[in-house]
């Protein structure tokens, strides 16, 4: 298997599973998935890794799996980032025009001081995502290229991880003889691999449930707003089952996946479920309406928090297109009709989209955050070569800029 030059790869390190998708780019600029692999999770606690070396082996088979089905060796990969090990804040930045009309060197030099503020030691700038553009008086500009005036800022998204977070990301991917292009917040790839470009115009909330966080993003006149990261997951919900029936955990997160059900009111009153008695060799039967009031309970707890922080962020009235729900838990019978009981919005289950290739073998929650990450590297690649290498102008230099932005956000 030789290594191929039009080839992108998103590594999801994940709670409960890693989960690697290699795509080739086409020749129109699109990315079929030629490739997939994933393995259990059993070195990270709440998104953290706490065992190198187990989940650098977990990443490299993962990989492995993937390289094999797609018949290719692999070079670099984007990398996920999630849970509470990202931190957001909004900033702004303002420079003063040395000409009146605004060039592609200002747009880049007032980007620039949305970095320049103050962090707390130890912390390192993941993204910087622009929000909109100021020219003077006037707010809420895109592209503020060509334009006049005497002052320009930004307002930006500012994406942030902890050195010591990083630093255990950079020690794993180098046990496992893996290249990192990138480090994305998983709630970016997440968005990127399920919205449209309608919903992130009107204004939409992602909330990507894994195993042991719930990641939100929200979007809203064509960008990023915010996002945030919730310390619950579907873990929460097997843990719930094991403690609430007194079964063993794997049996647990069995029942969950077999018979859950996230609203009480979508299961039949006689149904009964044999449920191993933890200790012991013993069968109990159970309705299985008890196991979906445990799973209901925690399920109203998690949407009644992530309601709660959306709203603390000020975007909860610009969700025009309502909520978007993904990751594993997500595809639990009852998921999207809890939500809407909660939200007040219209609700749907996201999965990739505009993907071609092996697309019926990732149409699934727990791929989202992965196929995200091999759509931003195919972005990218596709922002460093949209313009030709003979134009090196500021023009040119802003047309790759504004690409990026347009795609990757």
């Amino acid at each position: 298997m030789g290594k191929h030059t039009n080839l992108v790869v998103g590594l999801d390190i994940g709670t409960t599973k890693i989960s690697a998708v290699v795509g080739e780019l086409t020749a129109e600029g699109g990315l079929e998935v030629i490739g997939v692999g994933h393995r259990p999770s059993k070195g990270l606690r709440k998104g953290l890794i706490v065992d190198i070396e187990s989940t650098a082996e977990a990443m490299a088979l993962a990989i492995e799996d993937a390289e094999v089905m797609a018949g290719v060796r692999v070079g670099g990969v984007y990398v996920g980032l999630g849970g509470g090990q990202v931190e957001a804040l909004t900033t702004e930045g303002s420079i003063e025009l040395a000409t009146k009309e605004v060039t592609a060197k200002d747009v880049q030099q007032v980007l620039e001081t949305a970095r320049l503020l103050a962090l707390p030691a130890n912390t390192e700038i993941l993204q910087v995502v622009p929000i909109e553009f100021r020219l003077d008086g006037e707010v809420g500009i895109a592209n503020p290229v060509g334009m006049v005036g005497s002052k320009l800022g930004i307002v930006a998204e500012v994406t942030t991880a902890t050195t010591p977070v990083l630093e255990s990301v950079r020690k794993v991917t180098q046990a496992a003889r893996i290249d990192v292009l990138d480090i994305i917040p998983t709630q970016i790839a997440c968005a990127r691999a399920v919205l449209s470009d309608d919903e992130r115009q009107l204004g939409v909330a992602v909330i990507d449930i894994g195993g042991g966080t719930s990641d939100i993003a929200i979007y809203g006149g064509g960008t990023l707003r915010h996002l945030c990261s919730l310390p619950v997951g579907g873990n929460h919900i097997t843990h719930d089952l094991a403690v609430g029936l007194r079964t063993p955990v794997a049996e647990a997160e069995r029942l969950k996946k077999q018979h859950g059900c996230a609203l009480l009111g979508l299961m039949k009153a006689d149904d009964m479920v044999a449920v191993p008695v933890l200790g012991s060799k013993v069968m109990q039967s159970t309705p299985r309406k008890l196991i979906g009031e445990i799973i209901e309970y925690r399920v109203e707890e998690m949407f009644a928090l992530a309601l709660q922080r959306i709203q603390q962020s000020g975007c909860y009235a610009g969700l025009a297109a309502g909520i978007v729900l993904t990751g594993g838990a997500a595809a639990m019978p009852g998921m999207g009709q809890a939500a809407e009981a909660i939200f007040e919005l219209p609700v749907r289950l996201g999965s990739p989209l505009n993907i071609g290739g092996l697309a019926d073998l990732v149409q699934n929650p727990m791929y989202t955050t992965s196929v995200g990450l091999a759509l931003l590297g195919r972005d990218h690649i596709l922002a460093a070569t949209s313009t030709p290498t003979s134009r090196k102008g500021v023009g040119s230099l802003f047309q790759r800029l504004a690409t990026w932005w347009q795609n990757f956000f």
